[in-house]
């Protein structure tokens, strides 16, 4: 009973996982108030007003490409990861909007095989290979960077899978940036999903390019001038040849079993291998077995209830919650037991020169010095 009475019983959060109550009611705050925001998940609540004017925007933006560009090799860049949500992009792209995106993968050295595979297939099912480039020069700039972070978070709050993904999805947004630059393509895309708010809605403000994607840690030691170079420097932009950075997903239809019912239809990805779970990077699996010992819970739970929230009917929401939840125990457990990924996750810690165990010493360490760490013993002790 305690278990069953430890999750929110709107969405799927667990009852003091970062600051997290559940009411009498079993409610928790995200659920209670809709502009409720902690320092882990604060998701910009666009009214139905801005999200008109951004789907025409996307409309307009499409259209004009098209007309401008003719004669061109390239109208847009895609952020492509072999993940089902780029990969349906990739298609639509392509098949329904008529654009000529030059598709990029940047090969931060933690794709899982599956991901791979999936880009193999996709680019072969499109006839698309000669229209994709590899960017995989980063590679040990990537393993500091990720080295750095998993060393040094000192926080007693804020999940490092949220550190991590910005500050890679940044370097990775850098990259994809030069490349467009480079080749004065004006429009750079990026696939991300609709629960995926939390930092920019539908566009990227050219204010954040400047001013957040060049961190001051990368200044010091271990980072290089070479290291350095990889990252978008405010000195670097012209405001004239920065590309618009658009995430459409935002405003267009999604549903994620549409998105994966269409990308195995149309022979894109192998049924059975469009999870996010089998695609997301080996980094963020080992973020995500860093927060679970540090802070007691999965730190994705945050986007899985967004994505059960977002339903409107109430019989959906309900099957969404019961899919997502049962998703949160079986990884949590599988984390919690050595099983998840095992093989990905030794391959990462190989690669930042530092082992699982000496990892789970440092954050034994810092739990030590928590005022919730035996809130956050007990809910690891429900999950096993």
């Amino acid at each position: 009973m305690r278990e069953i009475n430890h999750f929110c019983q709107n969405c799927i959060l667990p009852n003091g996982f970062l600051d997290i109550i559940l009411n009498e009611e079993r409610i928790c705050n995200f659920c209670r108030d809709p502009h409720y925001k902690n320092s882990n998940w604060s998701k910009t609540q666009p009214t139905a007003k801005l999200r008109d004017f951004a789907i025409q925007n996307w409309q307009r933006t499409i259209q004009n490409v098209r007309n401008k560009n003719i004669g061109k090799k390239y109208d847009c860049v895609l952020g492509y990861s072999g993940g089902k949500d780029s990969t349906a992009l990739l298609d639509m792209l392509i098949n329904e909007l008529d654009l000529k995106p030059l598709a990029i993968t940047v090969d931060t050295g933690q794709l899982t095989q599956i991901a791979k595979e999936n880009i193999k297939k996709t680019l072969n099912t499109l006839h698309y290979s000669a229209h994709h480039l590899f960017i995989e020069r980063a590679k040990k700039t990537f393993s500091k960077l990720y080295e750095y972070l998993f060393l040094n978070h000192h926080s007693n709050e804020k999940i490092l899978t949220g550190k991590i993904c910005d500050y890679c999805s940044d370097l990775i947004h850098s990259l994809l940036t030069k490349e467009a630059m480079k080749r004065s393509i004006p429009l750079v895309i990026l696939g991300y999903s609709p629960d995926q708010i939390k930092r920019y809605f539908y566009e990227i403000p050219k204010s954040e390019i400047k001013n957040q994607w060049y961190p001051n840690f990368i200044l010091k030691t271990p980072f290089t001038d070479d290291d350095r170079e990889f990252f978008l420097n405010v000195k670097d932009i012209d405001d004239d040849r920065v590309p618009r950075i658009l995430l459409p997903y935002h405003v267009i239809s999604y549903k994620e079993d549409k998105i994966i019912e269409k990308v195995n239809s149309r022979n894109l990805i192998e049924k059975g291998k469009a999870d996010p779970i089998l695609t997301n990077c080996h980094v963020v699996k080992a973020a995500l077995m860093y927060d679970l010992y540090r802070y007691g819970g999965l730190s994705y739970a945050l986007q899985y209830a967004e994505l059960v929230r977002q339903e409107s009917n109430e019989e959906r929401r309900k099957k969404s919650r019961k899919k997502w939840l049962r998703l949160y125990k079986n990884v949590a457990k599988s984390i919690l037991q050595g099983n998840f990924d095992k093989k990905g996750i030794e391959n990462f810690f190989n690669q930042i020169n530092i082992s699982k165990t000496e990892l789970i010493q440092v954050i034994r360490n810092q739990l030590e010095k928590d005022p919730n760490k035996d809130l956050i013993l007990e809910n690891i002790n429900l999950l096993k």
